[in-house]
Parts: structure tokens; C-alpha cells; sequence
């Protein structure tokens, strides 16, 4: 395994932080009376932690000590709806730039099999 995948790997918080996010945006929706967009966001929150996961079982199935990170302290309060759309795409854009260099990672060390597991997340 390459091991600048793994340290990347370590290092990749942001999944854990973009399913916080998106709760606290489910929450706010739902607060507001907003349950179709409050229902996508929960799903969204859902879809990150799943996300997670996986680089979570990719580590442990080769092999390797798997800690649980801290996530930053998630934004709770919005003035607007517009707001946590601003919010949600930008936070996307992070995570693709950090997935995007999980994959580079994986290829500088001609590591084919992390490749094809970082290529799932940016399909």
C-alpha cells in the first residue's frame, strides 16, 4: 500500500466533517419547516459518513490502525436558505480538491489498487 495514501488517508477528516455539516443543515431546515430540503440534507449527512466509512474498512482491511479523528465544530445558526446552498457546495468543492489528491497521492507511488478505490469516490 502506498504509504502517501495512507498518511493522506489519516489525515482525511473531511467526510466525517461534511456529514456533521449537512445534519446541522437538516436540522435548521427542519426547524424552518423545510422538510423536502431538510429530507436531502439528512441523506446528504448520510451519504458522507458512508462515505467515511469505507476509507475507515479500506484501512482496516490492509491492515492498518484506524483513529477516529475530531471534526471541526459545525455552523449551526443561517440567515437563509441560499446560505446553506452556498455553503453545501462550496464544502462539496473541498472535498472533491481533497479527494482529487488521495487519487494523485495514490498514482505518484504507481499504487494501482488505491487508485481504482479513490476513483469510486470521484465518480
Amino acid at each position: 500500500m502506498s504509504w502517501r495514501l495512507v498518511s493522506a488517508l489519516h489525515k482525511q477528516t473531511a467526510e466525517f466533517a461534511a456529514s456533521h455539516q449537512y445534519l446541522s443543515m437538516a436540522i435548521w431546515l427542519d426547524g424552518e419547516d423545510l422538510p423536502q430540503l431538510a429530507k436531502f440534507f439528512y441523506r446528504q449527512s448520510l451519504e458522507e459518513r458512508e462515505h467515511a466509512l469505507m476509507m475507515v474498512q479500506y484501512k482496516l482491511d490492509r491492515g492498518h490502525k484506524v483513529e477516529i479523528p475530531a471534526v471541526p465544530a459545525v455552523k449551526n445558526d443561517f440567515a437563509n436558505v441560499q446560505e446553506i446552498v452556498d455553503m453545501s457546495l462550496a464544502q462539496e468543492k473541498v472535498v472533491t480538491g481533497q479527494i482529487e489528491a488521495l487519487f494523485s497521492a495514490a498514482r505518484a507511488e504507481n499504487y494501482a489498487l488505491g487508485e481504482q478505490f479513490i476513483l469510486w469516490f470521484l465518480k
